[in-house]
């Protein structure tokens, strides 16, 4: 008899995520408990799609924070015409923080962004923005709820992306925390893809120095700030490594901030090919090029052009250009 060779089954998971049995009928969960155990807050983003983990960022550290922020904030604000499109809302987002400070970027190298982005999404995570949000005032209207990879397909029954929410203010109902639907991220593609009810979701609770967290496909959304209060907070969004990213890294990323950063950090910024992604290719570098496997990138002097004439690669720096 002919023996028939067979491909070998083999587990193929790029993360240490373990998903929760599905939600069927579509509930919503309750709201799982603050903790300072990180290993608890894995267990709540596996089961409630989200973790509230206290005790992150310490006194000094979040006084710094807010500083940093408030400066920025106020001088985006300044620019007048120049000014960013959410600069003088009632809610202003900062974003790009990769550019801002040193200050930002070292949340992305903090214990908790490694072990809690790395659970949920692989230790080749790559930052897809960093914002900074400040309210100068009341508003009336909770944001929609919304899923973080809704680009992603529903079927993708895996994180493909998750947020962490620095926190630099107390969360509360009154200041506009965040609406959430716990368990959402485990419900079946069909209940993906229209929001929910708001009736089905739940303001968060917790103290300055924590760290929220959740999964890229939980339903959620921004609450009304009845008090008016500033109710900061720094976000560091993360994606799988073959996602692109929210922020066009390649465009906007000053060269200097690459220049500086450490070996973790460029890969996060995506300075490491993924298999056959991300590299500068057909031009030499002082990289060693591979077909397949992961590499670290850096930026040719020229690319080549029509015919081998050579283009200068020009990247955004600090020089400030007179005028």
């Amino acid at each position: 008899m002919e023996t028939v060779t067979m491909p070998q089954p083999a587990e193929h998971r790029q993360t240490r995520y373990v998903a929760a049995p599905p939600l069927d009928p579509p509930v919503a969960l309750p709201l799982p408990k603050l903790t300072c155990d990180i290993e608890q807050a894995k267990l709540d983003l596996t089961e409630y799609g989200l973790c509230l983990l206290t005790d992150v960022l310490g006194s000094t550290e979040l006084d710094v924070l807010r500083t940093k922020l408030g400066r920025q904030a106020a001088a985006e604000r300044a620019l007048g015409e120049l000014a960013p499109p959410s600069a003088c809302a009632t809610k202003q987002l900062v974003s790009n923080m990769v550019n801002k400070g040193s200050e930002f970027l070292a949340l992305v190298e903090k214990t908790e962004s490694d072990e809690l982005a790395g659970y949920l999404l692989g230790k080749d995570f790559l930052i897809s923005s960093i914002t900074g949000g400040i309210f100068h005032g009341q508003t009336s209207e909770p944001q929609p709820l919304h899923r973080d990879q809704g680009q992603v397909p529903a079927t993708a029954d895996f994180p493909a992306a998750c947020n962490l929410f620095w926190l630099l203010d107390d969360f509360t109902p009154n200041r506009g925390s965040t609406f959430v639907v716990p368990g959402s991220h485990r419900w079946n593609p069909e209940y993906q893809v229209n929001s929910p009810p708001r009736e089905m979701a739940v303001q968060i609770e917790a103290p300055a120095g924590s760290v929220f967290a959740w999964d890229g496909r939980l339903w959620h959304g921004t609450g009304v700030n009845v008090e008016g209060h500033a109710r900061r907070q720094l976000t560091t969004f993360f994606c799988l490594p073959w996602m692109r990213q929210q922020e066009n890294w390649g465009v906007s990323c000053l060269q200097e901030v690459l220049d500086e950063a450490s070996p973790k950090l460029k890969i996060r910024l995506g300075l490491k090919t993924y298999g056959t992604l991300g590299g500068v290719s057909g031009t030499l570098t002082d990289q060693a090029t591979v077909s397949l496997g992961n590499a670290q990138v850096s930026f040719p002097e020229f690319i080549i052009g029509e015919d081998g004439a050579l283009h200068p690669l020009q990247r955004v720096s600090r020089a400030i250009k007179a005028n």
